[in-house]
């Protein structure tokens, strides 16, 4: 069975309609673009895959869990990146991915243990120990990544990861996903950027 699978997800906020039938596969260790404008429902669709909204219609699974019959069994398999970084300006790096790590039941030595690791991944391993609120963008987002990757999840869900950033810090950003993917982990990517999703990509689908 693919890593993700999505069949006739549907959504509706009163009288707006967010989803109409939304049908996806991403196969394992590979990268599915997923394309549309603003307001098409890419975010909608990532927050019904991973339980944050129930979906008014249609089936949805995480490693063959069902999203909705067994949240808790779907979360165990995900992490998620949304469009804006979710760090604590106040911690510092590493504080920031130990808290993650605890808050997943970590032993305190485990999750310091990844914390070092993930910080040294990411390139972050001379500012780990520096608060938060002195980051750049691209370095606010690395870090975002690596708190999603805390316990080691088999589905990534990345909603818009490179909005905001300049050029380097996106080419960086890219970087990382490859990575990622090259080590097994299925990767669902939100993007208004093209050139994003062909660097990216294995396949494509478009919200309209």
């Amino acid at each position: 069975m693919p890593a993700v699978v999505a069949e006739g997800l549907a959504k509706r906020f009163g009288d707006t309609v967010a989803l109409r039938g939304v049908d996806l596969e991403i196969e394992r260790a590979t990268i599915l673009g997923v394309l549309g404008p603003n307001g098409a429902g890419k975010t909608t669709t990532v927050r019904i895959l991973t339980t944050l909204l129930k979906p008014d219609e249609g089936r949805a699974f995480i490693d063959g869990i069902d999203v909705v019959a067994d949240p808790r069994g779907a979360r165990a398999r995900i992490g998620l990146t949304g469009q804006y970084a979710a760090v604590d300006e106040r911690l510092t790096g590493f504080e920031n991915l130990q808290l993650v790590g605890r808050m997943f039941h970590l032993r305190a030595p485990e999750a310091r243990r990844r914390a070092r690791d993930l910080l040294d991944r990411f390139s972050l391993s001379d500012a780990g120990d520096r608060v938060v609120k002195g980051y750049s963008g691209g370095m606010r987002r690395r870090l975002d990544i690596a708190m999603s990757l805390i316990a080691e999840p088999s589905v990534l869900f990345l909603d818009e990861p490179t909005t905001g950033l300049d050029p380097r810090a996106r080419l960086e950003m890219w970087d990382v996903i490859d990575s990622l993917v090259a080590e097994g982990t299925t990767t669902l990517l939100t993007t208004q950027y093209l050139d994003e999703a062909e660097r990216l990509a294995d396949d494509i689908a478009v919200i309209d």
